[in-house]
């Protein structure tokens, strides 16, 4: 039994890795950034990037099996650390219930996990800036959200 359970360990740990992965990249990318917008739009982009390089990373369903039912901090954990590092530099009076961060991360992530599932990879490079302004729109209203959304899309969206 304990050998049965080696093995299902051994087929987690570079889905698990995986995760750990991206969460480094997002995490490298916000903190190449000065200004908090611009540190989650880098880290949504970085994100993006990443699934779109490591398709499987967030397939939810995967995530369950291989992660989730024997360890839950694996996918869970995920979220709430994105979750952290997008809202951990939020301007002061605009953060949202930590739960509520969740949410939008979960969404996020499911958003992008949705188009790798259905093989729109080239569409989440066009989502990106879409990405940024679901983000920050909470925190920063419409007007100002979709300035960093465009500001960091650069010549990609035309306003």
């Amino acid at each position: 039994m304990g050998q049965d359970r080696g093995g299902s360990d051994s087929r987690r740990e570079p889905f698990r890795q995986l995760l750990g992965d991206l969460e480094a990249c997002v995490a490298f990318a916000c903190a190449a950034r000065d200004e908090w917008p611009a540190q989650v739009a880098a880290g949504i982009y970085a994100g993006v990037e990443f699934a779109i390089e490591h398709p499987t990373v967030l397939d939810a369903r995967l995530a369950l099996e291989k992660v989730e039912r024997p360890y839950p901090a694996g996918y869970t954990h995920l979220i709430e650390r994105l979750a952290e590092l997008m809202s951990s530099g939020a301007p002061a009076g605009s953060r949202l219930p930590g739960r509520t961060d969740e949410a939008l991360v979960a969404g996020i992530v499911g958003l992008i996990g949705d188009h790798l599932r259905v093989g729109r990879r080239e569409a989440l490079e066009a989502l990106r800036p879409d990405l940024v302004l679901l983000a920050l729109l909470p925190y920063l209203g419409f007007a100002e959200a979709r300035e960093w959304a465009n500001r960091f899309a650069g010549d990609e969206v035309d306003d």
